[in-house]
């Protein structure tokens, strides 16, 4: 990987943790507290946490399955596909 790839891909890392820290406090800890959140920009920060999630971990991905063989970059765009029909359209 060039050093610009992987320096987004550490971004995209750090950014999804960020969002999914945030995300865990305010569904899991506030309501304990008493405090509930709800409302489309929580849905949108949820999104952006998946893609970024996804665009941190699919540049490794491919390259380790780019590696394997035909078999395992099939794998990759199926796994792919899945995931951002998931991420966009909330399937699973």
């Amino acid at each position: 990987m060039g050093k610009e790839k992987n320096d987004f891909v550490k971004f995209c890392s750090f950014f999804a943790l960020l969002l999914a820290a945030l995300l865990i406090f305010i569904y899991n800890v506030l309501p304990e507290i008493g405090i509930t959140m709800q409302g489309k920009l929580l849905g949108i920060l949820s999104l952006v946490k998946d893609i970024a999630l996804l665009l941190g971990i699919a540049f490794a991905a491919y390259a380790y399955a780019d590696n394997k063989g035909k078999g395992w970059r099939i794998t990759f765009w199926i796994a792919l596909v899945l995931y951002l029909g998931a991420a966009v359209f909330g399937i699973f």
